[in-house]
């Protein structure tokens, strides 16, 4: 199907989408359970094609080890490659080095640290690869995340309850949410609201559900596409890659989760991250290399910037100042836009962009009336010579 057939279809369904979470609201397992044959699960498609380095913009980093999962910590990276976690500016993100499980799971944004979920507890580490601590110690956990203010949440990986630790690192409270829990993410707060949200992502049952802390309950929940990869939120967005629908999706989650855009992503798109600089974007798609940027500043997104990347990219990083890191999992390291290359992809893309901004626009016809439904002229005529 054409990029254009796909964006007419997806457009199509997106009402459908929307009034759907608010059904869905009621409670997370009302998404829970049985799904469709080939929905769920969703992992990282590995390439049909070779990177093309050639044609690639950025500066390229050598890193032999796989990068699975990347994160920001002030203005240095935590990524992470098997048994090892690496640390350091994003021109050089591999400075320093430390050991870690190999079964633990994806690494999280943790405030002044990053997080790592593991069989034995939820490791505090810091932007210089050191670990400081390990919070719920002799729990197995799936997924965690940090708050301001020092507070850790983390999903138990062996059934549906959450933790919430204080700042303290002691267990403050617990509730149960939704199975399964792949990543949690820290929702932005809407105006005026005091309340403090998450996302937890169910990836086998391709689901989101909202966690209400202040509340100690889950809210409501939505199925998320028919294959979702990672999930990533901004200030006023929260991004996630269908990775088996090849789409980009946007939620909001004001009062419910509502999907709130959609749109056609090259092929298995796999990591988001979100730019707060630019108000864009950008994904991954590891079946064909590639990261492409979406303004997300109108109803639908647009296509701004299509990029090459290394092989396999399964993690992204966007800075505050408009860089953009990429990691390869399979060994061909790391490919890092200054603020200049991503502003030149962007701009080498605008003609295509304004392109789709016009097929994507609402045509009004000239005469809004049918033919002659506005022409008074004979009604005037006879007018006149009754007069």
């Amino acid at each position: 199907m054409s990029e254009n057939s796909r964006r007419r279809v997806i457009t199509s369904l997106l009402a459908g989408l929307s009034a759907s979470a608010v059904v869905l609201a009621g409670c997370s397992s009302d998404v829970e359970g049985d799904i469709d044959a080939g929905m769920g699960n969703a992992t990282p498609v590995p390439a049909a094609s070779p990177a093309a380095p050639d044609t690639a913009i950025g500066k390229a980093k050598k890193i032999d080890e796989g990068i699975t999962d990347a994160v920001l910590v002030g203005d240095r990276v935590v990524l992470k490659a098997g048994d090892k976690i690496f640390a350091g500016p994003l021109n050089n993100p591999i400075e320093r080095s430390m050991k870690v499980d190999a079964k633990c799971g994806e690494l999280a944004p943790g405030g002044p640290n990053a997080l790592l979920p593991c069989e034995d507890g939820i490791h505090v580490i810091t932007d210089q690869a050191t670990e400081t601590a390990v919070v719920g110690r002799g729990t197995n956990y799936s997924a965690a995340v940090g708050l301001e203010g020092g507070r850790i949440i983390g999903a138990h990986a062996d059934s549906n309850v959450v933790d919430v630790f204080g700042a303290d690192g002691e267990l403050a409270s617990d509730f149960k949410a939704a199975n399964n829990g792949s990543q949690l993410v820290v929702i932005p707060k809407a105006d005026n609201d005091a309340d403090v949200k998450l996302l937890e992502v169910n990836r086998p049952e391709t689901s989101v559900h909202e966690l209400k802390l202040d509340e100690s309950r889950a809210g409501s929940a939505l199925r998320a596409g028919i294959g979702v990869g990672k999930v990533a939120s901004g200030d006023h967005a929260i991004a996630a890659a269908d990775t088996k629908g090849s789409q980009l999706l946007i939620y909001t989650a004001t009062d419910v989760i509502r999907l709130h855009q959609a749109a056609p992503a090259p092929e298995a798109p796999w990591a988001v991250a979100v730019d707060e600089s630019r108000g864009i974007v950008w994904v991954t798609s590891t079946k064909v290399n590639k990261l492409t940027g979406y303004d997300i500043s109108s109803g639908t997104p647009v296509k701004v910037a299509d990029i090459n990347t290394v092989a396999d990219p399964q993690s992204i990083v966007a800075t505050e100042d408009g860089q953009i890191g990429v990691f390869s999992a399979t060994g061909d390291g790391a490919q890092i836009f200054d603020s200049a290359d991503v502003d030149k992809a962007i701009a080498d893309f605008k003609q295509d962009a304004e392109k789709i901004r016009e097929e994507m626009s609402v045509r009004e016809p000239a005469d809004k009336l049918p033919t002659g439904a506005g022409d008074t002229k004979g009604a005037d005529d006879s007018e006149g010579e009754t007069k």
